[in-house]
């Protein structure tokens, strides 16, 4: 008790055995514990496990790769021999050269690897005209920046920008944010490479066989090709290689609603038109045909290669307005409606857009393939355009698709450059076909 009689006895504090200190203790380290296991196992289950499901896809390519090898080197090249000696008329020798498997294999496998080069160097041009597609309109640069994730910025790695491969094994998502990645870039990568590895297949190996007036049957193959290269055929594909992916790229700027800028198309168009001057295998065909006499490419002189490209680009800026007007009015114009006013595509934008990329497709296609190209092209994609947007309710912009990028102006420029392509891998059969008001002459 307290020797003061008002002060009040105090309750004596109390005291913490050691016991049950230490279990309190215990507890909240098994909280800690606790709380640290819930957040490893998030970010176990956020981080993608190398599973078997995950490496699929690349290992599908891989093996798909080596299947086409197979089937190409190793099981045609007997079978190509056992026809060769049942239809001949006569017997070959044991040892001639020509009845090798060996050899033959030798042969298709560098033909194989010769299509497999020329299309991861197109997809790998897919992968950087993604690039240019999407930054020049904006005013971006392409130079001191790599490609990044645009959800969490982050660069890229030299292995997950691999082109193709990169995408499948990232499975379509960001390594560090898991986000999906577009399949726009494997679709444009993959586009440009089959484009590359037609054209060097077609135009480079087969000695220009789809050229009108050339004589591809004597040097044609991947000896001729590789061991006596022809400069001139090779400035040829470089040139007809550039204009198709320059075409993915208009594609791919459309595709994020803008316009590409007018300033490089045109200096590319001047460059298409000094290539189809100096290289007489640019432009084989010449203004005044299918009218007047048929001209060797070999015997036109360079202001008549000149003229026949400046004809070509000035016809197929004429016929590339008039194409995107007629389909800019009948079909691709979007409504006015509070749908496309969230999207964010007002009409003089989108119109602008539209009339640009049709019109700068046509005029570089006239600058090398000639004024009888596009016509034939114009006259041929316009029906395909019309017979495919004819098939949905294009008035609203987006009734085609769901998705933003699939709208009726990305389509109709992709079947064009579809149409664009096919005509120029089967020139020599369509140069001159009878449908035209015109015959050439004898």
């Amino acid at each position: 008790m307290s020797d003061d009689p008002q002060s009040p006895e105090q309750p004596p504090l109390p005291r913490l055995d050691a016991a049950q200190g230490t279990e309190e203790s215990e507890q909240v380290d098994a909280l800690k514990w606790i709380e640290a296991d819930k957040a490893k196992a998030l970010v176990r289950k956020a981080r993608p496990r190398w599973r078997w499901h995950h490496v699929r896809p690349l290992v599908f390519l891989i093996g798909l790769l080596i299947l086409g090898w197979v089937l190409y080197a190793v099981v045609w090249p007997p079978i190509e021999i056992r026809q060769k000696i049942a239809s001949a008329k006569w017997k070959y020798s044991p040892y001639d050269l020509e009845l090798s498997i060996p050899t033959r294999m030798l042969l298709r496998t560098c033909e194989y690897l010769y299509c497999f080069w020329f299309f991861y160097l197109g997809a790998s041009i897919g992968s950087f005209i993604n690039v240019v597609a999407s930054r020049t309109p904006q005013g971006k640069t392409i130079v001191s920046r790599g490609s990044h994730c645009p959800y969490c910025d982050r660069p890229l790695s030299m292995l997950d920008n691999t082109p193709v491969f990169g995408w499948a094994g990232l499975r379509g998502r960001c390594r560090t944010c898991h986000l999906p990645i577009s399949p726009r870039y494997l679709v444009m990568e993959v586009a440009v490479g089959a484009i590359f590895m037609i054209l060097a297949i077609v135009e480079l190996m087969g000695n220009g066989m789809n050229l009108p007036h050339r004589d591809w049957k004597m040097g044609s193959g991947i000896v001729s090709t590789v061991f006596y290269p022809k400069w001139s055929l090779i400035g040829a594909v470089v040139s007809h290689a550039s204009l198709f992916a320059i075409a993915v790229m208009l594609i791919g700027s459309h595709m994020d609603r803008l316009r590409f800028p007018r300033l490089p198309l045109i200096i590319i168009g001047i460059l298409y038109i000094v290539c189809a001057t100096l290289n007489p295998i640019v432009a084989p065909l010449n203004w005044v045909e299918p009218w007047g006499e048929r001209y060797a490419f070999s015997g036109v002189e360079p202001w008549e290669r000149c003229l026949t490209s400046l004809v070509g680009t000035a016809a197929g800026l004429g016929i590339g307005l008039l194409f995107a007007m007629v389909l800019w009015r009948a079909y691709l114009r979007p409504c006015r409606s509070d749908a496309n006013v969230k999207l964010g595509e007002p009409d003089a934008a989108s119109g602008s857009a539209w009339f640009t990329h049709t019109v700068a497709l046509f005029g570089l296609a006239g600058a090398l393939l000639g004024w009888q190209a596009v016509f034939q092209v114009g006259l041929a994609a316009f029906g395909v355009i019309v017979l495919a947007l004819s098939c949905f309710p294009v008035r609203n912009t987006v009734c085609l698709s769901k998705h933003v990028d699939l709208r009726p102006q990305v389509l109709a420029l992709a079947l064009l450059t579809s149409t664009l392509f096919l005509h120029h891998c089967f020139w020599r059969q369509v140069a001159f076909l009878s449908f035209l008001p015109f015959r050439p002459g004898n």
